[in-house]
């Protein structure tokens, strides 16, 4: 599943999970990579959904949690979107 831009995600990292929103999907080498921005208002980019990584979208925990609205995001993707006041995250 591909996830796009304003969708709630798990994110798991330095074993444990955040909330966060994706900004931006792109390719590399075949493979969906995300800009995502954390309910923390921190950025990153480069993230896929490969359990491999040590940063990666928890798809379980997003499927199980964000999609059935028992987790809602408090970043307010569609206000900051039309104040143009999204993260560059990407040069």
């Amino acid at each position: 599943m591909a996830y796009k831009a304003g969708d709630t995600v798990i994110v798991t990292f330095e074993d444990a999970n955040r909330v966060a929103v994706i900004l931006d999907s792109f390719l590399v080498n075949k493979k969906t990579m995300y800009d995502i921005l954390l309910e923390n208002r921190s950025a990153m980019t480069m993230v896929n959904t490969a359990s491999s990584n040590r940063t990666y979208i928890n798809r379980t925990l997003t499927k199980l949690l964000c999609d059935s609205d028992q987790i809602v995001t408090t970043i307010p993707y569609k206000e900051l979107l039309e104040n143009d006041a999204l993260p560059i995250v990407r040069a």
